[in-house]
């Protein structure tokens, strides 16, 4: 059965459940005797091994059956939730994260059975389950355990009494004769198992990867339709050891009992010893590492996630307006068949009014569909702020609001990595020790707010904690330090020019290097990706009661509302959401601040910027003396563009220059009008 078409929902879901198991682990955390949160725990684990079982994935499968069993005692009861079962729980979840990452690149779970891990979770099982028994009780209770087992053993060897043909005789004889290994095994499945013929299958497909099952009792087609109780039996000829076959049996999920052993024809003499035969399972040891490590090698190619969920009603939505798109294709058609006159004029313009309103409503419909909540990338946060609490020694919590505003797809992948920089650098510079809070009369647990809402055609993201701030004074001082800045420049900067110099490459103020920060890789990082989406980011602060990162982010980075403007012969787009006002300015109203352009309007002092001198447009023949002005903002900084002519507002669909076009950064991509030609989109953003 080839299972690989199932590959990609395999990685989806266990994404799913993987972010579901560290959020409720993380509430057990905060609420150890949260009986629901167990079973939803429970629940989560369950699937996930079911789900690598049937993929074939044994490591995996194994390590959530471990973590099931835990949470299986602590349900019924019979274990406790301590700090140090969580921490082994999120080392589980760390490692089957391992597993995936290895799965979505070479679609195999690697090599890795994190024994260790196995091991500290079986002990905290064992310490968990047997705390409430004294040590003589156990031991007579395992000596009798012991007996019953011995008693009870011939009646599960159930195989024994498999009766066979001649020619099942002869395969036996002949495997026999051949060195290969001949076993007799009972399979007991648990009694609270569905799907007892999915296990079975399981079974029987583990057992044929390595031998030939010549007799299986009930019969196949028997099992397949589950007529048999919680057991099965079956001989096996391989060329693997006993201790391997029941191995591979055992891995399948929700096996209870394995009874196998050499099997001898009833009345024969002659036996076999699987301790003669080590050279050739050595042997066969090796031609199986082989064939395993040969398919590995031809699947090395990563798996592409590149699925989105859409609600049904948008896609109901999308098929009503392209049913819509081909009646006015219908109606232009019919029009362009009509002879020329004045009524046939009228329906065209009609129907090119009507073919204009379908495409805006299905531009609008295709946005809604590439939407994705912003919930996607933060929901990994609470878990990283936890490990960063023990990690830094420093109490800490994360307050998250608006996880349900929306963000085009290529932003959501894209703005990950920024906000984990902004938020360890919240819990590492921002935040003070719980000694140093106290000693401030602050309360002991520092908080971190990630805030994100719709503000007009932007998301706005805030990053907020209530620690030291930002001690100007110390960056401006390890600016100087570092030869980024002279002294005198030190001096005469503000303190929104000193905590710009936070985003330059390869500045930071931590004095020791540690995995967490402090390598001045960070918030440059975080600058570049902000505003190489169309974006910008600011900062705030008040010193001894915290800072605050806004991010602000275009909804979308394919079609949007631009202002198309001349300068010279040339016409540029200016994007519309960083459009203030547009004012007619006097030549006689310029004044001149450090020798550079500004404007006084309505008590706010605006610098200009000529686009003409930044586009090395040729000079007017004469000066006006009046110049239109567009006024752009970025946060809450204003510059005004200079240009010569307005064209008026238009929707446009934004293309890439390429990398093959080095260009200032003042210009951020191109659009193709309708007209045919090509208009630069000026970045405001970078101008400000």
């Amino acid at each position: 059965m080839d299972l690989s078409q199932y590959l990609e929902i395999f990685i989806d879901e266990t994404k799913e459940h993987l972010q579901t198991l560290n959020d409720q682990v993380l509430i057990l955390e905060a609420e150890p005797e949260n009986i629901d949160t167990v079973n939803e725990i429970f629940r989560a684990a369950h699937s996930l091994k079911g789900m690598a079982g049937t993929m074939g994935f044994k490591r995996m499968q194994r390590l959530t059956h471990d973590m099931e069993n835990v949470f299986s005692e602590i349900r019924n009861g019979k274990m406790s939730v301590t700090p140090d079962l969580v921490d082994v729980v999120f080392k589980c979840l760390d490692a089957i994260e391992e597993y995936l990452g290895c799965i979505v690149e070479t679609s195999d779970e690697g090599e890795n059975d994190n024994e260790d891990i196995i091991n500290t979770l079986n002990a905290c099982l064992e310490a968990g389950g047997q705390a409430a028994a004294p040590a003589k009780e156990k031991s007579a209770a395992k000596e009798e355990k012991a007996e019953a087992e011995t008693s009870a053993d011939d009646d599960k060897r159930k195989f024994l009494h498999i009766s066979i043909a001649d020619f099942e005789k002869n395969a036996i004889t002949e495997a026999k004769s051949q060195n290969k290994n001949v076993f007799g095994a009972t399979v007991y499945i648990d009694e609270n198992c569905i799907l007892k013929a999915a296990r079975a299958f399981l079974v029987f497909k583990g057992v044929e990867a390595v031998g030939e099952i010549i007799k299986s009792v009930p019969g196949v087609q028997d099992i397949e339709d589950e007529k048999f109780e919680f057991d099965f039996s079956m001989l096996i000829i391989t060329d693997k050891s006993l201790e391997e076959v029941q191995k591979i049996i055992a891995n399948v999920s929700e096996i209870k009992e394995v009874v196998i052993e050499d099997y001898e024809i009833p009345g024969d003499v002659e036996v076999v010893s699987s301790v003669q035969n080590k050279e050739e399972d050595k042997a066969a040891k090796k031609d199986e590492g082989k064939k395993k490590a040969a398919p590995a090698k031809t699947n090395s190619k990563p798996v592409a996630n590149r699925s989105v969920r859409v609600d049904i009603d948008k896609l109901d939505v999308l098929m009503n307006l392209v049913s819509e798109l081909i009646i006015a294709k219908n109606g232009l058609v019919s029009v362009s068949n009509q002879e020329g006159n004045n009524t046939s004029m009228q329906s065209f313009n009609e129907q090119i009014e009507y073919l204009e309103r379908i495409t805006t409503n299905l531009h609008e419909s295709v946005m809604k569909v590439r939407m994705v909540p912003i919930e996607s990338v933060v929901n990994r946060f609470p878990r990283m702020i936890r490990d960063l609490s023990k990690k830094l020694g420093k109490e800490m919590e994360l307050i998250m609001t608006g996880e349900d505003t929306e963000l085009d797809r290529t932003v959501i992948d894209e703005i990950g990595d920024p906000l984990m920089h902004m938020l360890r650098n919240s819990a590492d510079h921002g935040l003070e020790s719980t000694i140093d809070r106290l000693k401030l009369g602050k309360p002991q647990c520092g908080t971190v707010q990630l805030n994100a809402y719709q503000d007009g055609n932007n998301v706005t993201i805030e990053v907020i904690d209530d620690g030291a701030g930002i001690d100007v004074e110390k960056v401006k001082a390890s600016a100087v330090k570092k030869g980024h800045i002279t002294q005198e420049q030190a001096d005469m900067m503000s303190e929104k020019e000193a905590i710009d110099l936070l985003f330059r490459p390869a500045f930071s103020t931590a004095e020791k290097i540690s995995d967490v920060s402090g390598r001045g890789v960070g918030l440059d990082v975080v600058k570049n990706k902000i505003e190489g989406l169309g974006g910008d980011v600011e900062v705030s602060t008040k010193l001894g009661e915290g800072t605050k990162f806004t991010i602000r982010l275009p909804l979308t980075l394919a079609i949007i509302q631009a202002l198309m403007v001349e300068v010279r012969d040339e016409k540029y787009a200016i994007p519309l959401n960083s459009i203030v006002t547009i004012e007619d300015v006097m030549v006689s109203d310029i004044k001149y601040v450090q020798q550079k352009e500004v404007i006084n309007l309505r008590g706010t002092v605006i610098p200009l910027v000529r686009l003409d001198q930044m586009l090395d447009c040729p000079e007017r023949e004469e000066e006006p003396e009046n110049l239109i002005v567009v006024i752009v903002k970025k946060g809450d900084r204003q510059t005004g563009l200079v240009i010569d002519n307005l064209l008026g507002q238009q929707e446009i669909v934004i293309k890439p220059l390429g990398k093959y076009i080095n260009i200032h950064r003042m210009i951020s991509g191109a659009t193709i009008l309708g007209d045919g030609e090509v208009a630069l989109i000026i970045d405001s953003n970078s101008l400000v």
